[in-house]
């Protein structure tokens, strides 16, 4: 005979979800405040109560030692011992009875209180130089103790008078018990209830979470395109758009990454090609032929030159996108700046073919970080090199004012058209229409300037009209 053993799945639970630590949080809660009940309810419902009786007794002796010598003071006496089940004497200083007098208390003696107890309630007020006092009192002959309220109420004709309030404390025990009996019904029924309510609710709470996380694993995954949702809380809202924010940016860096990769890919392979082309014709063609020998090597070196430029531009740029190099700001003179970039173009032997003008007026003074404003500076020049094929004239001018120092650089090259004026500051982007050669320039240097300005956050931007010549400038503080 085979038996078949059916495998019973085990219900899983994860101690450190969120779920189960809302619901263990609910629950213990709901615990905490039904063993508080029990505590309350049973163990000190005894305390509680004779504290409760003390504070009563204590406000009544008061108020009536308060309304002594008033008119209506015998009507309010009788009113209090009526509503509230007390036992409410005035004696006099022998301890004999003055309120309240049965019908012929005032022809025979009056009942008088034992004097050991006389003198033990009222007999310390003068010695303590005390008002009132308050006891607990078990007389041998009765089952349950008493609240003792002693007070001195005051002289009349010369005599003192007290008053004697006497409370007796009915016994809990039986209502503790029916309390006890009931609790354990309320307590069982309230935390299966907690229980339920705990799980509902902590799936409710967590529900956001749980799809965030979710949304998160498709995002590891590649799926770009996912959103975080929102929720029913602020906090959730919040999360959502910072992560939908996280993601955007992830998003544009993959992209980048990818027109970075294809951009360099292209601009490396084109000098490569060149390189390896003209060293090919050296080797097979020219190499006899010194003039056509130069001619190639002068090319080779040129396309070097660019790749060199495009490596420099790569390193410039992933230092400042990655705050390798922070922003040291100092006050310095603008113009010296310029000078100093002027001077570095010298070396190239196109330099004497353009023709540089420097226009400085006021204090030329700026505070920002001298050596990443050199490369700012140098990038325009070398832009406006790049594009005035014809007309060689570039002006540079820096104009200051109390607070601001802005500079401009003015070339007479071909112009920027609207729609290619857009696009100028993104990544490798050029304005590819007629250029005296194709390609020029790497296509990071406007987008280094942009960084470079945002990371000081100074106002910056292009002024330019097809044909015409373009005015680059920048606005810095002092």
């Amino acid at each position: 005979m085979i038996r078949e053993i059916k495998e019973v799945k085990k219900i899983k639970i994860d101690k450190n979800s969120i779920l189960f630590k809302l619901w263990k949080y609910f629950v213990f809660f709901a615990g905490l405040i039904l063993i508080s009940i029990w505590l309350f309810q049973t163990v000190f419902l005894s305390s509680f109560y004779e504290t409760m009786k003390i504070r009563e007794v204590t406000k009544v002796g008061n108020e009536l030692r308060s309304e002594y010598k008033s008119q209506d003071f015998e009507t309010k006496l009788s009113n209090y011992a009526n509503t509230k089940g007390l036992e409410i004497k005035v004696l006099d200083e022998n301890g004999a009875w003055v309120f309240p007098l049965r019908l012929f208390d005032e022809f025979v003696e009056r009942p008088r209180m034992i004097w050991e107890n006389f003198d033990k309630f009222f007999g310390s007020l003068s010695r303590d130089n005390r008002t009132y006092k308050i006891y607990t009192v078990r007389y041998e002959n009765l089952k349950d103790p008493s609240i003792i309220y002693a007070g001195y109420l005051g002289k009349t004709d010369g005599e003192d008078y007290y008053l004697y309030i006497n409370s007796v404390l009915k016994p809990v025990d039986a209502t503790v018990d029916v309390i006890r009996r009931i609790l354990i019904i309320i307590s069982f029924l309230s935390l299966i209830f907690a229980s339920i309510t705990a799980y509902f609710v902590s799936k409710r709470l967590s529900r956001p979470l749980v799809r965030m996380s979710n949304t998160a694993k498709e995002l590891a995954k590649g799926d770009y395109k996912v959103q975080f949702r929102k929720g029913e809380y602020t906090e959730i809202d919040d999360l959502s758009n910072t992560l939908n924010y996280a993601k955007n940016e992830l998003t544009k860096t993959i992209e980048m990454r990818k027109d970075l990769v294809a951009n360099v890919s292209h601009d490396l392979k084109t000098p490569l090609t060149v390189i390896k082309s003209y060293g090919e014709m050296i080797r097979d063609i020219s190499g006899p032929n010194e003039v056509l020998r130069n001619k190639h090597l002068e090319t080779i070196i040129s396309e070097a030159d660019k790749l060199t430029a495009l490596v420099n531009d790569l390193l410039d740029l992933s230092k400042i996108e990655s705050n390798l190099e922070e922003i040291k700001k100092e006050e310095y003179d603008l113009r010296e700046s310029v000078e100093e970039v002027l001077d570095r173009f010298k070396i190239n032997k196109d330099f004497a073919k353009y023709k540089f003008t420097i226009e400085a007026s006021g204090d030329t003074r700026i505070l920002a970080d001298r050596s990443k404003i050199n490369r700012v500076i140098y990038n325009l020049i070398n832009n406006a090199i790049n594009y005035s094929p014809v007309n060689k004239e570039i002006k540079l001018v820096i104009k200051s004012d109390e607070n601001k120092t802005e500079f401009h650089c003015i070339d007479r090259g071909i112009g920027i058209s609207e729609e290619d004026v857009k696009g100028i500051w993104d990544r490798f982007y050029r304005v590819r229409d007629n250029h005296t050669r194709p390609e020029i320039g790497t296509g990071l240097g406007l987008y280094i300037v942009k960084t470079i300005m945002e990371l000081h956050g100074f106002d910056y931007g292009v002024h330019s009209k097809l044909g015409q010549g373009s005015d680059f400038y920048f606005i810095g503080s002092k």
